[in-house]
């Protein structure tokens, strides 16, 4: 009996995946968390990422220095 299926010569190559670190973007999930597997399981970006207040600070981080030197100025004005 003869086997029928297709035969492609294309197999998919897998490469492993370049985890980024989203705490600092652009760099690669360098694991330094000893039981942490990449960013998904990292215990660091889930306590930014899941306190309100860290997260709007992290968010706030990455915004252009332009944007961020304009909204510090407008924090700086003291109501007397």
């Amino acid at each position: 009996m003869e086997d029928h299926r297709l035969m492609t010569t294309a197999d998919p190559v897998r490469r492993p995946v370049d985890s980024r670190c989203p705490l600092r973007p652009g760099d690669p999930c360098t694991m330094c968390h000893h039981h942490a597997t990449g960013p998904q399981d990292c215990p660091l970006v889930y306590l930014v990422m899941d306190d309100p207040e860290l997260r709007d600070l992290y968010a706030a981080s990455r915004q252009p220095s332009s944007s961020r030197t304009a909204a510090s100025h407008d924090s700086d004005v003291v109501d007397e």
